[in-house]
């Protein structure tokens, strides 16, 4: 009897370190930060819909896999918004009203089919959306995929 005790006990204690381990480093916590780095997530906390934002009108085409497909290539695409990379390193609530106008001019010249490209594209290059703009990005995809639906 005293073996299968210490055999549990080494079960759950194991069991608990790795389940810290997971929630420590490989999980979003409910800031939207990532809890390795630190850094603000693209995509939220995803939700068990498989979407990022349930507001965001995107949950059949929004799960990070999909969204994110982009990360592994080699070489940024590009849209026309190479000044954009100026704005490295900034958080989502770092910008100034014109350089939100910035943001905004690429945004809204944009074709609609290339509006989840550009958030990729965004993603890739380490780039982080103002928040306004996030919050746009997000409509204007949602709106996207509400007309190609009809």
């Amino acid at each position: 009897m005293k073996p299968a005790i210490i055999l549990l006990t080494i079960l759950v204690v194991g069991g608990a370190i790795v389940w810290l381990i997971d929630r420590l480093f490989y999980h979003n916590d409910k800031t939207g930060k990532d809890a390795a780095t630190g850094q603000d997530s693209l995509d939220g906390e995803v939700t068990s819909t498989g979407c990022a934002d349930e507001a965001c009108g995107l949950r059949d085409i929004c799960p990070s896999e999909q969204i994110l497909a982009g990360e592994c290539r080699q070489d940024p695409v590009y849209y026309d918004d190479e000044e954009l990379d100026g704005f490295m390193g900034r958080g989502e609530n770092d910008y100034m009203p014109d350089e939100e106008e910035q943001w905004r001019d690429v945004l809204y010249t944009l074709q609609p089919a290339d509006l989840l490209g550009w958030g990729q594209s965004i993603k890739h290059r380490g780039l982080v959306m103002p928040a306004a703009i996030r919050t746009e990005f997000l409509q204007l995809a949602g709106e996207h995929r509400g007309a190609t639906r009809q």
